[in-house]
């Protein structure tokens, strides 16, 4: 299983190639350049002239930047229930932020059934309808060997349970709203009550 895994990961090459620079992104910017009584406008397309959807503060931080348009003039932003495109010439992107790395903390979940796993540097927390939470601790993580970050394999450990997670770096959707996630997550747990493959997005928290 594990093995199939990497290979849909490493398949986002192709399923990315209408972007530019897209190994670097999802990222974290933060609004510039906006006056403070002013906004930035969210668009429904890649154009000024294209109807606004949503806005964002003219000091709002911590705003992730899924993909960025061709020309990259354009990037795309997701919020509850949508998604639509900021002007890059009002974001700056946040220090620090090296794609080699599976980015933390990241927030990933799922439906039918509802489940969630927040990746944090010394810890990982699994959540399901139903269940009481658990933690986890990192043990491993990596990189496909001989290649560019497009996907990371996160092992993890903890009550009696291994959690292997390949996360990589493709368009997801939650498949009840218009939101567009970054990352897509596939997730394995192995435990004394057998095997549990879950499948889902992730976001940078």
């Amino acid at each position: 299983m594990l093995k199939y895994l990497l290979i849909l990961a490493i398949s986002v090459l192709n399923a990315n190639s209408a972007f530019a620079g897209w190994v670097d992104y999802p990222a974290l910017y933060d609004v510039t350049g906006v006056a403070p009584d002013d906004v930035l406008n969210v668009r429904e397309g890649q154009s000024a002239s294209t109807p606004i959807i949503n806005t964002l503060a003219p000091n709002q931080r911590n705003v992730e930047i899924v993909a960025v348009s061709n020309d990259e003039r354009w990037g795309l932003v997701s919020f509850p229930e949508g998604s639509g495109w900021v002007s890059m010439r009002y974001m700056a992107r946040q220090p620090g932020q090296d794609p080699q790395f599976l980015p933390k903390p990241l927030g990933c979940g799922g439906t039918e059934p509802f489940w969630g796993l927040s990746i944090n540097n010394q810890t990982a927390q699994f959540d399901m309808m139903g269940e009481s939470p658990r933690t986890y601790t990192p043990i491993w993580e990596d990189i496909p060997s001989g290649m560019q970050a497009v996907s990371y394999a996160v092992k993890m450990q903890g009550n009696g349970e291994d959690i292997t997670a390949i996360i990589s770096r493709n368009q997801c959707s939650d498949g009840m709203s218009d939101s567009v996630y970054g990352f897509r997550i596939d997730v394995i747990l192995s435990g004394q009550s057998g095997n549990r493959y879950y499948t889902g997005c992730c976001s940078l928290n």
